[in-house]
């Protein structure tokens, strides 16, 4: 195994771009050769444009200095005849504004760079409304008098859905990955909070959080992105996080809906 690390870039919201923050995973390479890294999201907010963003995975040794990968061709299309050729807005990030992300579509993500192709579908699941957010004081884990924050929501009956969600207090963003499905609890309201071990949130900070209706594959490859990275539910050694894209290495294609509320702690 050959431990490297990948540049891991988080949508924060409707009005900002992107930030990025790094996880160490082992990966198993045959050569010397730098992994691609693709981050490819379709989301239904028309303020922020669909963004795939390409690099290159670096040994552990190296400085963490992701190279961009520039001069690929990137195009997104849906089952409704739409198609878009995104333009590269600054080194190995594409974009585009031309294709909204809408509700049940399938989306279809082909990249060709540096001579390889990678190509992968998905399809945007249904928006299910975030309501509010609880508080209560954490009962283990975290810092000292923290808070844990409960996103309340109705979840639908029938299995199969999955959500995502980003904390965000000020200018700092929680690298924690914090994931809700109804595969044990199913159509009812969530009471599942989620622990926060990093931030600390105190009464009267401001925090914003971010829902994402995601599909099971995207669900999937932050799980296993939790588990190869040592997160606080990892029980097996580390490996590849599974990925939804068609010969990469490592990356995901994620078309979801996006949601936030910005709320005081009481």
């Amino acid at each position: 195994m050959k431990k490297i690390i990948i540049p891991i870039f988080i949508l924060l919201s409707v009005t900002s771009l992107l930030s990025s923050c790094t996880k160490v995973i082992n990966v198993d390479l045959n050569t010397k050769d730098p992994a691609i890294v693709i981050e490819a999201i379709v989301t239904d907010d028309a303020n922020v444009p669909q963004t795939v963003t390409l690099s290159k995975s670096v040994n552990f040794s190296e400085s963490n200095s992701f190279p961009a990968v520039s001069n690929a061709v990137v195009t997104i299309s849906d089952d409704a005849g739409n198609n878009a050729t995104l333009v590269e807005t600054k080194p190995g990030v594409y974009q585009t504004t031309t294709l909204g992300g809408v509700q049940g579509r399938t989306y279809n993500l082909k990249i060709v760079a540096d001579g390889k192709t990678y190509t992968s579908t998905c399809k945007m699941p249904a928006k299910v409304p975030l309501d509010s957010v609880k508080f209560a004081n954490a009962p283990f884990g975290g810092q000292d008098g923290n808070k844990s924050i409960t996103p309340v929501f109705m979840d639908p009956v029938g299995k199969g859905n999955y959500y995502r969600f980003e904390l965000q207090k000020r200018d700092s963003i929680s690298k924690s990955i914090f994931l809700i499905n109804d595969e044990i609890v199913d159509g009812a309201v969530n009471n599942r909070p989620l622990f926060e071990s990093e931030l600390t949130l105190r009464p009267g900070d401001f925090i914003k959080i971010t829902m994402e209706c995601i599909t099971k594959e995207v669900n999937l490859y932050f799980y296993s992105m939790d588990q190869s990275s040592g997160g606080p539910n990892s029980t097996a050694s580390p490996a590849n996080p599974v990925t939804n894209i068609q010969g990469a290495v490592l990356g995901y294609f994620s078309a979801h809906t996006v949601q936030t509320l910005n709320v005081r702690i009481p």
